[in-house]
């Protein structure tokens, strides 16, 4: 018991450290914003949204926006453990579970969220292992049983670390970069909306993640093997 212990507390002080670090280097950093209007009206603003991104933005993102309070959902992994934790000490609210399975675990916990006050729920589209960049319908399904506009975004910078080895690839910016953020104008997703339609609005938001993300990274020169790949595969909607 002692040595688990210790070991949580080891854990929660590398967290916190981890935390500080981020706060110094995102401070040094100049942000540059596609359609900020969205991201105003929407996100920072009073309405209500679902967020969409893919698992490689996830720390950057749950660092910057997490003082909005928004309900994001990770996996019962342990990798799920480590980011939850970590999202929880920024601002996060946790939710755990899939969201492919209904109940009240998942997706029908982010969506009773949006109903009984909270205003900004997200989680990354194709969590939590992968493939890279290729859309799970859980988050297309929150937003349209909660009848919320869901908003896909990404972002990329002139120096990241990126995770070489990881199926994500995920980045973290480097101090002194310059992070392009670009949000998509927010959709809703019809009530009535099944089978092929529904998987239509799959497939149109990962084109959409896809775009964007392709376009971020342009600007910044960054290179990406998921999106190198996908765009060797000749996605038309990439």
């Amino acid at each position: 018991m002692g040595i688990r212990i210790t070991k949580r507390y080891v854990m929660s002080f590398l967290s916190y450290l981890a935390i500080f670090v981020l706060r110094v280097i995102i401070f040094t950093c100049r942000v540059q914003y596609i359609n900020k209007e969205y991201i105003d009206e929407f996100l920072l603003g009073n309405r209500k949204v679902v967020i969409t991104t893919w698992h490689r933005c996830a720390v950057y993102f749950l660092f910057k926006y997490g003082f909005l309070h928004p309900m994001v959902l990770f996996s019962s992994s342990k990798d799920g453990d480590l980011l939850a934790d970590f999202a929880k000490k920024v601002g996060v609210v946790p939710a755990r579970g899939s969201s492919t399975r209904g109940g009240k675990q998942g997706s029908e916990r982010m969506v009773e969220f949006l109903h009984t006050g909270g205003r900004v729920a997200a989680t990354v589209a194709d969590g939590p292992q992968g493939p890279a960049l290729r859309a799970k319908p859980g988050l297309v399904r929150i937003a349209q049983k909660s009848g919320v506009h869901l908003m896909p975004m990404a972002w990329s910078a002139d120096k990241v670390w990126m995770f070489a080895k990881a199926w994500d690839k995920m980045i973290i910016p480097r101090p002194f970069s310059k992070i392009v953020i670009y949000a998509w104008e927010p959709y809703l997703i019809p009530k009535e909306a099944k089978d092929e339609e529904f998987d239509g609005y799959v497939k149109g938001m990962e084109r959409t993640l896809n775009v964007i993300t392709r376009d971020v990274d342009a600007m910044v020169n960054h290179h990406d093997p998921n999106v190198d790949s996908i765009l060797k595969e000749g996605d038309p909607g990439v």
